[in-house]
């Protein structure tokens, strides 16, 4: 029977199709998992943050190229302000900058607002100094953000630490072979960048992107793997996968990834390995490879020396979220007329 690419298989959409789609992504499941029934009005926010940017850069260099790189981001020399007020002047420019030209345009009580949700001088007894500094400080970066709207803006060094991150994941000894180009006279091992995939659970619609997905037609083996940059050291990433839910990730896309596999006569009978995370640190750049061992796991995994860790399974999370975003109940799920206060502390 003849061969499909991998490819042929997924997904095959455009990314702003795929960010529109309502299927439920991890990030939209970890963040529910972590925030719970008080922040479902805030789920589907936009979170702009240093790290994340970064994230995006080396991404976006490593699995898209520069050319890519170049049509999303702009790089210029930033003025010398801090991240928090980078994040201040972003945040009020994407909400602004349609109605207000300069900052300084911008009404103070909103300039206020915004830097206290930042967590800049958050303290309201600094709310006017907030505001003084806020204009001060990021009226030339502000301008900066009108000149490029069309793309997003980074600055050279966080350009140059990006390009620097992805030369020493394509060139050290635990992460190039992951990072290597497919040999055009070999097919046997084929790897594939952003691949989309839709799924269901239970009648739920289930969309994942994976950042790298290795194929070993000789060995009938396929390995899913997820880029990660970390503000921790590399060896401390086990820290981060609890942090951020990381977990969710892992399991949902091997379900995902399976389901589809499943569906091809071919590619039924490869095996879909266990997830791995590639990670590398901005400050450090000494590249891990981390395995997650309870990849395929179907209920909640506890870890820590006290049981410390419980990792609830996103089948559950996903199932309680989508009775929510469903039904609107009022009151989240196990709240009752009369409510038990040993019980509920039990469950902390």
């Amino acid at each position: 029977m003849e061969r499909k690419s991998l490819y042929d298989l997924s997904w095959q959409v455009s990314e702003e199709e795929y960010r529109a789609d309502p299927a439920y992504s991890y990030s939209t499941i970890a963040r529910f998992n972590r925030e719970g029934f008080d922040n479902l009005d805030k789920l589907y926010d936009k979170i702009e943050t240093p790290s994340l940017l970064f994230g995006s850069m080396v991404d976006t260099l490593l699995t898209d190229g520069q050319e890519e790189f170049d049509k999303r981001f702009e790089v210029a020399q930033f003025p010398a302000i801090s991240d928090n007020l980078i994040q201040v002047a972003r945040v009020l420019f994407n909400s602004c900058h349609e109605s207000y030209r300069s900052i300084d345009l911008i009404p103070d009580d909103i300039i206020a607002s915004v830097g206290e949700m930042c967590g800049y001088y958050a303290n309201p007894k600094y709310a006017t100094y907030r505001v003084k500094k806020i204009k001060e400080e990021c009226a030339e970066y502000y301008n900066l953000l009108f000149l490029t709207m069309d793309k997003t803006l980074v600055s050279t060094e966080d350009y140059q630490a990006a390009q620097d991150c992805v030369d020493k994941l394509r060139n050290h000894k635990f992460t190039k072979w992951y990072f290597e180009p497919d040999n055009p006279f070999n097919h046997d091992v084929e790897r594939f960048y952003q691949l989309k995939f839709k799924g269901e659970w239970e009648g739920i619609s289930l969309r994942c992107m994976a950042d790298l997905i290795i194929v070993d037609h000789k060995n009938k083996v396929i390995i899913p793997c997820d880029l990660k940059t970390s503000s921790k050291k590399e060896w401390k990433f086990h820290k981060s996968f609890i942090e951020w839910n990381y977990w969710i990730q892992a399991q949902l896309y091997w379900y995902i990834i399976r389901q589809n596999l499943d569906k091809d006569e071919v590619y039924k009978d490869y095996k879909l390995l266990d997830y791995r995370f590639i990670v590398i640190s901005r400050n450090s750049r000494m590249p891990l490879v981390w395995i997650y061992s309870d990849t395929q796991a179907i209920t909640d995994c506890t870890y820590g020396s006290k049981g410390q860790y419980v990792c609830r399974n996103w089948r559950d999370i996903v199932k309680e979220l989508h009775y929510y975003l469903t039904y609107s109940p009022e009151y989240p799920i196990g709240v009752t007329e009369t409510n038990d206060i040993r019980s509920w502390l039990n469950q902390e």
